[in-house]
């Protein structure tokens, strides 16, 4: 089992004169910190930071676990110069680590007992910005690029940690003795050290993780991803699970032949169950959603949802409860905001909603904005939840747009109604599905385009290329701006929605003013697109 592990740090931060690696993101906790504790966990006996900026600040972490190494031409290199700082105490094979990356504790493990002796780990593309993009051939690695216009198919992203043993490593010393770009980054060192079959890959699934290269980042690990993942690590009640089990299967022993396994969620708890080589996903309700879903309206449109053929099988379903049980998809990609705004994908999803939308299916609830607004108003109030500062100054506002909306012309068809892109899932034989049917019901489909687009951060050309796949080129005039007064009123929704959830022990983190905030902006543009109309 591989022991030592190198962790880079060096790198001069553009925005912030303490290393990202060193800011605390839950309490005390920073990434260093996190970091060491999994190595130590994985049984890793000797640890080394490579440092530069701020250096004087890692002196902490010195120990007989850890070595502290600086690299002395930070500012002017790159990572390939910090690895090579360590060459002199680096012996063996080595998890290498990026110190600014933020992953699930199993990609660790899986690299640490991986038998390859190079070994690279991807997930699916992140969108953040800065990717380096990989394609892959039958299991290995055959190129790397950050720009996608050089790769033919782009199968996902590095993680900034992977393993390289040690006689790839003493390539990639040598050939560094004799580079002239100081520049070089460590993973095309490694392409241009290695062949081929030397480049395996671990291939991680609908993962929760980051990078922080800036102060957005950070805001982002902090407010959004580290939550997720905790929501995702906390131990649940097994045996309380099982008695679900047993009453979905009263004719089944589902005691020891039971594998539970947590898959996430954002107000739900998801689980990936296997009794007898068959597998399910049970879904358990989150706290705080009485009130808020009809459960009876929720099976009777996911069951139509299944019967069109977008939505997996459903095998129970308890509306009193919300326990729900469907088929497992077998090697199952959750999209997204980067891998929904694939054109393949795209396409897909507007096949789902035209079937939905044109089925001529009357879903027995309409799902209107206001209403729902005047409900979790009423939610919140009696919960004694506190909006946030300015939604009193602009609630006329709100209802004034019902009045705008019926000028424009709103149609009803059968809708899904959260279009968050955790709700799409890829089988692995490449068909897209559409799940979770909470807030289905009669709707306007503009509503759903609206959905799509704020949650997954649609760029122009994305939209652009949606609607002229769903209308076939003859885009309504009135689209863009029943999509703006959509996406306001969900910001305005789902911020009430967070404040409901959170008087109930739910931590969103700035889920909720965030998006109230971003209403706020939305609100400014309709207001100023409206006086230049006039």
């Amino acid at each position: 089992m591989i022991k030592t592990a190198v962790i880079l740090t060096a790198r001069k931060e553009r925005d912030s004169g303490i290393p990202y690696p060193l800011q605390p993101f839950d309490g005390n906790i920073c990434l260093i910190d996190r970091t060491i504790t999994l190595l130590s966990n994985n049984g890793f006996k000797h640890i080394i930071i490579v440092v530069g900026f701020q250096d004087h600040l890692f002196e902490k972490y010195a120990s007989e676990l850890v070595n502290i190494v600086k690299a002395p031409n930070y500012k002017y290199t790159a990572s390939m110069a910090s690895l090579a700082a360590a060459k002199d105490i680096i012996h063996e094979d080595f998890v290498l680590i990026e110190g600014d990356t933020f992953y699930e504790a199993k990609v660790l493990e899986a690299l640490s007992n991986t038998s390859h002796k190079n070994c690279l780990a991807i997930t699916e593309e992140s969108g953040s910005g800065d990717e380096a993009f990989v394609e892959t051939e039958q299991g290995f690695i055959t190129k790397i690029s950050k720009d996608k216009h050089q790769l033919c198919n782009f199968e996902g992203e590095l993680m900034g940690i992977c393993k390289i043993s040690y006689e790839t490593y003493q390539r990639m010393i040598q050939r560094w003795s004799v580079c002239s770009n100081l520049l070089m980054n460590y993973e095309y060192m490694f392409m241009d050290c290695t062949s081929v079959l030397e480049r395996p890959y671990l291939w991680f699934k609908n993962l929760i993780w980051g990078e922080v290269d800036k102060r957005e980042d950070f805001d982002k690990l902090c407010n959004y991803i580290y939550p997720r993942l905790r929501r995702k690590e906390n131990p649940f009640d097994y045996a309380n699970l099982v008695s679900h089990l047993h009453r979905i299967f009263p004719n089944v022993d589902v005691g020891e032949s039971v594998v539970i396994e947590q898959i996430g969620g954002l107000s739900n708890k998801n689980f990936k169950v296997t009794i007898h080589d068959k597998e399910y996903v049970l879904r358990v309700p989150g706290i705080g959603s009485e009130g808020m879903v009809v459960r009876s309206f929720e099976e009777q449109n996911s069951l139509q949802g299944c019967m069109m053929g977008i939505s997996p099988n459903i095998a129970y379903f308890d509306e009193k409860t919300g326990i729900k049980l469907t088929d497992y998809i077998h090697n199952a990609e959750t999209l997204n905001p980067a891998t929904i705004q694939r054109k393949d994908n795209l396409i897909q999803i507007v096949s789902i909603y035209k079937k939905l939308h044109h089925s001529n299916v009357r879903f027995n609830n309409d799902f209107n904005i206001f209403y729902e607004i005047h409900k979790y108003e009423s939610l919140m109030e009696k919960s004694k939840g506190i909006m946030y500062d300015g939604y009193d100054n602009i609630r006329t506002d709100i209802f004034s747009m019902e009045s705008r909306l019926n000028e424009l012309g709103v149609l009803l068809a059968p809708c899904h109604n959260d279009a968050v892109p955790e709700n799409f899932i890829k089988s692995g034989d490449g068909k897209v599905y559409i799940i979770d049917w909470e807030y289905s019901g009669m709707n306007d489909p503009m509503w759903e385009f609206a959905a799509l687009f704020i949650e997954s951060d649609f760029s122009e050309d994305s939209q652009d290329f949606f609607l002229d796949c769903y209308y076939q080129g003859n885009v309504p005039l009135e689209a863009k701006e029943k999509i703006l007064i959509y996406e306001f009123l969900m910001d305005m929704l789902w911020s009430i929605w967070t404040v409901v959830k959170e008087t109930q022990g739910d931590n969103l983190g700035t889920y909720g003013i965030d998006r109230f905030n971003r209403g706020l902006a939305t609100l400014k543009i309709l207001k100023n697109n409206r006086k230049l109309t006039k």
